[in-house]
This record gives structure tokens, sequence and C-alpha cells, in this order.
């Protein structure tokens, strides 16, 4: 009947420079992601332990640290808007619920927490030659899922870091983990191991004020053992001199 006709709400589309603005800050958040999950896997089995993300720090590349905070307050905008938009019962284009969709997935991958892709790729660290140095650093962090797959895959429990020497039960026993120095023993990890300093995982514990971790240690029978000045001074500067080989000519990538 005439006069009854009714008109569809207008779909609510993104301006156009937030549109543009979103594939920008979407595309450099992306590239972020990737290199940074490049360095947590396939550098890191191949190279040893890294400090996420310092090569890109110190590059040309160092912009793209810039985009996740980009991302976020773009992704903030897009949410304001949808909200108006929805109160106004305009309905909102299926491209925009996509946009904020991906741009939400991709900041919560940003934000994994530290381990996780190494808990994910376990198998193809544990075969890394740096298993040994990825195992201890797990054990310090108190990763004791992490520390589960390295034994698991087949990392000896006293595979040591050729660095330091240390253990996992000397890092475990460092960071105060006393979980971690539980599940390690059980697993029959020497107790009373030597670092390249030779200190024994009690003394480590100890000095580090980890009372606890300590008087668990010594109520297994650990012994607090320190090594003389004369090792300590010879660890330092052979510590030092091994650091500073790890760098290949002209590298940017350090190791841990």
């Amino acid at each position: 009947m005439e006069g009854n006709s009714t008109t569809s709400p207008e779909v609510a589309h993104l301006p156009l420079w937030l549109r543009v603005s979103g594939v920008i800050v979407f595309v450099g958040s992306a590239i972020l992601s990737a290199r940074l999950i490049w360095e947590q896997t396939v550098w890191t089995w191949e190279r040893g332990p890294q400090m996420v993300g310092f090569s890109l720090a110190h590059g040309a590349g160092a912009i793209l640290l810039l985009f996740p905070l980009l991302l976020l307050i773009w992704l903030a905008v897009v949410v304001g808007l949808t909200v108006r938009s929805l109160i106004k019962r305009n309905p909102i284009a299926p491209v925009r619920w996509a946009a904020l969709t991906l741009a939400i997935s991709l900041l919560v991958v940003g934000d994994l927490p530290e381990g996780f892709w190494e808990r994910v790729f376990i198998s193809r660290m544990a075969a890394s030659p740096y298993a040994g140095e990825l195992f201890r650093d797990a054990a310090y962090a108190g990763d004791l899922s992490a520390v589960r797959g390295f034994i698991s895959h087949g990392v000896p429990v006293d595979s040591i870091d050729h660095l330091t020497w240390e253990t996992a039960l000397h890092a475990a026993a460092s960071g105060g983990h006393i979980l971690t120095i539980r599940y390690l023993i059980s697993k029959g990890a020497n107790i009373n191991a030597l670092d390249r300093f030779g200190d024994s995982p009690l003394e480590l514990a100890s000095s580090r004020g980890h009372s606890a971790a300590a008087e668990f240690l010594a109520g297994r029978g650990a012994e607090r053992i320190r090594g003389d000045d004369a090792q300590r001074q010879k660890a330092l500067g052979d510590e030092t001199r091994e650091e500073m080989e790890k760098l290949s000519p002209g590298s940017t990538t350090w190791h841990r």
C-alpha cells in the first residue's frame, strides 16, 4: 500500500582514510609478528637462544615496533564507530567484522607468552645443536611444560649450557623454581653438578636469596659448593671471549 513503504537502514562503512590506515597498520603489524615468530623458532633452533627483537630494534626495521601500538589505536577507533553504528541500528558491513577479527587475532598472536613457540616446536628445539642452552633457559624461566618437553624428546637431564656449563638444575635453582627443581631431581639430575665457576645448584639458590629452593635442595642431600677466586676469574675471562666469538663478522644478531 502507498505510504507504508519502508527503507532499509544504511549499511555502516568505515571512512576511506580509516580503511587505508587500517591496511597499512595491519600489514606492518603482520610483518613484525612474522619476524618475531621467525626469531623465536627458526633462528632459535639454528642459532641458539635469542634476544628477540634485538637486531630488528637496531636496524632499519625498528619502525615496525610502532605498528602494534598503531594497530591498537586503530582498533579502538573502529570499535567506537562500530558501537555507535549498532546503537543507531545501522547494519555493519561484513568486511568490518572481518577486519576487527583479524586485528584482534594479530594483537593476540603478538602478545603470546614467552616460550609459547618453543613449546609448539619442542621436538625441533630438542634436536637443535643448542638444545642444552634452550633446556637451561626453560628451566631458568620455570617453564615446566617446556622442561618436560625437552626431557621427553631425549635431551639429557644433565645437558649443559656450552657457555656457562650450567645444567638445567643450576638454572632452576638460580630462578628459585621448586617445581622444576623437583622434576629435574626426579629425572636423575646431578644435584651437585658444578658450573664453569665451580658453583653447585645449592650455591646458586643460596647466593640469589631463594631460601625455599635452597632448603629444598639441602633436604635432598645437596652440598653448597663455591668455586675459588682463581677459578672464577678464569671462568669470567673465558666466558667473555667465547661470547664475543659467537658474533660472526658484520652480524648484528646476538645470542642471549
